[in-house]
């Protein structure tokens, strides 16, 4: 929670006016969520704001650059601009906000610029996160989303647990019909790490009074935790990225999908439907040309360099399932632009890299037997 040091006077002034423009809300199929000012992602059910119920308290992005200075939302975040919604284009609700750590002054000092995306029929919230670095230092930061649970609208009782073949970080409590899950799509998670509340915030359980050197922990350390049951006081669990260095004037992006869904199985399918969701909106395949080549071929994306958006195109002789994935220089998987089966004939992918930083990566074709790696430079 923010804390304003006022006078008595101008407290309710201040409230209404932080009241009014403090939050926006959005819904999709099932669920709804409340985009705060400070860039916290609350989701409830059912998707009204009318009798809705609190499921997950808090999602909000970690920026850690050392075990003494970590962005989170409790004691960094401030606001520059927003939240707003919108309406139109291929996504019927858009949310925005801009907010930095100017609360604390702390490092690192990056402001973060957070979308939110729903589509009526669709069980899931996308959240890209783009980590602006308009300073005139570099930043090597850990990223990663830390969510606080609140099943049914209470704290406790939960179980919070990660699925290594779909990737998602999900918690449920036994006997309920509600599972709520947190994705990284057009990449996969570096870390994923869960402890009691208890644990994280031993000074004081009933609100956020961790240190930096735990909040750290939780974002930088590598690892996938084995499952947790909690107790009375609930859970805290962090979903990473890895880590992005960010240099002057650049800026790094990720993108994660809230799922929902009221079965185990009903929330890893909204997972799987948000993978498909963002591979649409935000990278696209299309066949380019009917001829059949004679062998499979991958070409060189065009432009290279780019900024930050290129094209990729590659031949098929025959119909063949086709995995099309980019990694960093440590081997690093960060995006995957396709994966499924496409007709023979030569077929372009546009590859939108707004959400990596400044660097050289490599793009692999996968069809069959078939296996190639080339090259790409993101200059900015």
């Amino acid at each position: 929670m923010k804390r304003f040091f006022v006078t008595a006077a101008v407290v309710l002034a201040l409230l209404a006016c932080e009241c009014a423009h403090a939050q926006v809300y959005g819904q999709g199929k099932g669920l709804g969520y409340q985009l705060s000012v400070y860039g916290r992602v609350r989701i409830y059910t059912p998707d009204t704001t009318s009798a809705k119920i609190t499921q997950l308290n808090r999602a909000s992005i970690l920026l850690a650059l050392s075990k003494t200075n970590v962005g989170d939302y409790t004691e960094d975040a401030q606001s520059v601009s927003g939240p707003s919604i919108t309406a139109g284009g291929p996504n019927p609700r858009v949310g925005t906000v801009l907010f930095d750590n100017s609360y604390s002054s702390q490092q690192p000092k990056v402001k973060v610029r957070l979308a939110t995306y729903t589509w009526a029929a669709d069980p899931f919230v996308i959240a890209r996160y783009t980590v602006i670095n308009d300073t005139t230092i570099s930043y090597p930061l850990y990223l990663g989303i830390a969510v606080s649970p609140e099943p049914g609208g209470a704290y406790g009782g939960e179980t919070v647990t990660y699925d290594p073949t779909k990737k998602v970080a999900y918690f449920f409590v036994s006997g309920s019909a509600m599972y709520m899950g947190l994705k990284i799509v057009g990449g996969s998670p570096y870390s994923f790490h869960v402890l009691d509340y208890g644990v994280y915030s031993p000074a004081d359980p009933s609100s956020d009074a961790a240190v930096d050197s735990t909040r750290y922990n939780m974002t930088a350390l590598p690892g996938f935790d084995n499952s947790l049951t909690v107790g009375t006081n609930g859970s805290i669990y962090n979903l990473n990225v890895g880590s992005r260095t960010i240099a002057v004037g650049d800026s790094s992006t990720f993108t994660v999908a809230y799922v929902y869904g009221t079965s185990v199985n009903a929330m890893l399918a909204a997972a799987d439907s948000a993978d498909a969701r963002y591979a649409k909106v935000f990278t696209s395949v299309e066949q380019t040309s009917p001829a059949v080549p004679q062998n499979t071929s991958l070409l060189q994306n065009y432009p290279n360099p780019f900024n930050p958006t290129t094209t990729i195109t590659f031949g098929l002789p025959q119909r063949a399932r086709v995995q099309l994935t980019v990694f960093n220089t440590l081997g690093e998987q960060v995006a995957e632009l396709t994966n499924g089966e496409l007709e023979a004939g030569y077929h372009t992918v546009r590859f939108d890299a707004s959400m990596l930083s400044s660097g050289v990566y490599f793009y692999r074709l996968r069809a069959g037997t078939f296996v190639e790696t080339k090259r790409l430079l993101l200059l900015r």
